[in-house]
């Protein structure tokens, strides 16, 4: 009988040694994972309006930032914007980029190749007074190469003096 009794509290005592053991080799489960750099670009890029595309992270102003006829001037609703989308880059460390600027087809391709020049240095300028680096921005007069929309309207014309931005996160 006292060997029986033995036996079960030996066992007892095993499987109690044995459960501690167990539950001090169990995990605490891991806290989230937090959020990478390159996670945060991606994700500022996206609630920013650009688009991944073969150049890079694409944002094309022609909503926000349209020019007039032989214009190259932002106006103040175009200037926020601007300033909107160089503050959310910088915050994530996104400091390079191409800045195109285009022309609808009207006039000489020569001259549309400069005006749109001059508008994309007027969005360059304006992501540099927002404290973006110079060194980090490219600028491009495209012309009329790229169309967007029909250059046989009015609206479509309107369309196609705009701005487009490329990030490359790589």
């Amino acid at each position: 009988m006292y060997s029986l009794f033995r036996s079960t509290v030996c066992y007892a005592l095993l499987a109690f040694t044995l459960s501690l053991t167990l539950s001090a080799c169990k995990s605490t489960p891991a806290a989230p994972a937090q959020e990478t750099l390159r996670q945060k670009q991606i994700r500022t890029l996206k609630e920013q309006g650009f688009v991944h595309t073969d150049d890079g992270w694409a944002l094309s102003f022609a909503d926000k930032l349209l020019f007039d006829t032989n214009q190259a001037v932002l106006n103040d609703r175009s200037r926020g914007a601007v300033q909107k989308v160089s503050k959310a880059l910088q915050s994530v460390g996104l400091d390079k980029m191409r800045i195109e600027g285009h022309a609808d087809a009207t006039g000489r391709e020569s001259y549309n190749v400069e005006l749109s020049e001059q508008r994309a240095w007027a969005v360059a300028d304006a992501f540099i007074q927002s404290g973006m680096p110079k060194s980090g921005i490219i600028v491009r007069g495209m012309g009329s190469q790229s169309p967007v929309a029909s250059n046989a309207t009015v609206a479509g014309r309107a369309e196609n003096r705009r701005v487009s931005i490329i990030v490359v996160t790589d």
